[in-house]
């Protein structure tokens, strides 16, 4: 089972952060979960909320301020008060830069409205060619008109379809017609019948978010392929037998 850090490691380090994916990198753990904004200058910025007030000690819209704006906010100290470094709200280019050794890699696009949507899938592709990710970063999203729009302008990348605990329809069948390659389902939501269904597909399951080692144990007995935590370092010390070795 592949250990997945979430939003860099968001329980022991500053969410989606440089800092953040570089403490996760000198864990060991070489795979990664982060979250893709549109900022007002449409560039794509790295941070999971729409507006700033949780995350950083700015306040205001993410979609209406601009990137050069969101890199001089502190968004290391909110949840983090004696972090020793300060930093901004990274672009996507200064975080791939960073990725470039990560073995595994899932860009969220949380963009909500289509203008976003459009905005990431004229961007992403350039960039994810540019530093040649190739079969090793996947775009996931909750949203099924991204995955495909993203389809139909690169298919060459790999997609994965998430979902929340509240899900109505069938997961797997929505994940197969978007022709993804990855499931992202809420751990509640895993059960047996599930992760053989998803496999029997030919998908890649990779479930979230997991801080319990009893639940880590639970999960790897069901064959899950990737858990996704907030606390990788905790899950090293109490479950490391379960995870593929860090490099």
């Amino acid at each position: 089972m592949r250990l997945i850090g979430h939003r860099g490691a968001r329980g022991e380090a500053p969410e989606n952060t440089l800092s953040g994916f570089r403490y996760l990198r000198q864990l060991g753990v070489c795979a990664v979960e982060l979250d893709i904004q549109v900022s007002a200058d449409e560039e794509l910025v790295i941070i999971h909320d729409n507006s700033l007030e949780r995350t950083t000690l700015g306040s205001g819209e993410v979609c209406r301020t601009n990137s050069r704006e969101l890199a001089l906010i502190n968004a290391t100290q909110r949840a983090f008060p004696d972090w020793p470094t300060i930093e901004g709200i990274p672009t996507l280019r200064d975080v791939m830069a960073i990725l470039k050794d990560f073995e595994h890699i899932q860009f969220e696009v949380k963009a909500a409205t289509e203008q976003d949507c459009q905005i990431v899938v004229r961007k992403f592709p350039a960039l994810w060619r540019e530093f040649g990710f190739g079969e090793r970063a996947f775009t996931t999203s909750f949203n099924p008109q991204f995955l495909q729009l993203i389809r139909e302008a690169a298919p060459e990348i790999p997609r994965g379809f998430l979902f929340e605990l509240g899900f109505a329809g069938n997961p797997v069948e929505e994940a197969i017609a978007l022709d993804c390659r990855a499931l992202g389902p809420h751990q509640l939501r895993c059960d047996q019948a599930l992760i053989d269904s998803a496999h029997s597909a030919g998908l890649m399951v990779a479930t979230w978010t997991v801080n319990d080692p009893a639940r880590m144990h639970e999960l790897a007995k069901l064959g899950v392929d990737g858990l996704i935590t907030d606390v990788p370092a905790l899950a090293l010390r109490e479950a490391a037998d379960l995870f593929q070795p860090p490099t």
